[in-house]
């Protein structure tokens, strides 16, 4: 039986995937910063999960970025997709973050 993953590996296994996702989208800013906080995650570094909440605050943060908003008209369903799936790690990366700052991590 496979253990369950630790928040913070969870983290990282996420981060992971936000990073391709960034990287296919052509999001170059965002996927830096977050290698950056992997990186530190993968050294056991809890300054990476602090640059990971960093990102979510203020006006023009990660919470607000949408891919590829050219693809809106022009390739509609493959623009919601994508954006759709950035939400979902976006929300995920953001409780487990938190849970590990928290110190609420089992």
């Amino acid at each position: 039986m496979t253990p369950a993953l630790t928040p913070m590996d969870a983290l990282a296994e996420r981060l992971a995937a936000l990073i391709e996702l960034l990287d296919a989208a052509g999001e170059t800013y965002w996927s830096r910063w977050m290698q950056r906080a992997l990186a530190r995650i993968d050294d056991n570094q809890l300054a990476g999960v602090s640059q990971v909440l960093a990102a979510y605050a203020g006006e023009g943060s990660f919470s607000d970025l949408e891919l590829n908003p050219e693809l809106g008209e022009s390739q509609p369903h493959r623009h919601r997709a994508r954006n759709e799936h950035l939400a979902e790690l976006r929300d995920e990366i953001h409780r487990l973050a938190d849970t590990v700052a928290s110190g609420t991590a089992s």
